[in-house]
């Protein structure tokens, strides 16, 4: 599926804001207008299999705004596996890359949730390393 979709704009969004928060130096209120795209009851797993909740997330976005200045993120391949009343599940690819030595690419999930005034969030996501 690759039609105009507001959940493909979230995921697209978020990312884009993302690697805005890790190439430049972090802006007031950059992070809480981040972090406002996450429900409170977020929940993540990492490819390592460790798990986050929206502070944990909170916490690493913190301690990295601006650090990263070359890092990249391309998604491709975004699919709804379910859509239902007030939500979606949807796969993508996350291609990352830290300028010209290190790449990653992950198959994520997500869980996003719509309220009655169209936002869109973040309920849960889970990304697995996979090979380029």
């Amino acid at each position: 599926m690759s039609e105009a979709n507001p959940y493909f704009d979230e995921i697209q969004t978020v990312n884009a804001e993302v690697q805005a928060w890790y190439t430049g130096a972090p802006q007031a209120g950059a992070l809480d207008r981040l972090m406002a795209h996450f429900s409170a009851q977020f929940s993540m797993i990492l490819p390592n299999g460790a798990t986050l909740d929206w502070p944990a997330l909170r916490e690493i976005f913190a301690q990295h705004g601006g650090q990263r200045p070359n890092f990249e993120i391309q998604i491709t391949d975004s699919a709804i596996i379910v859509q239902y009343p007030g939500g979606a599940v949807v796969r993508y690819n996350e291609r990352q890359s830290d300028g010209e030595h290190s790449r990653n690419l992950r198959r994520s999930t997500a869980v996003l949730e719509m309220d009655a005034h169209g936002t869109v969030r973040w309920l849960h996501l889970q990304e697995t390393f996979c090979a380029e």
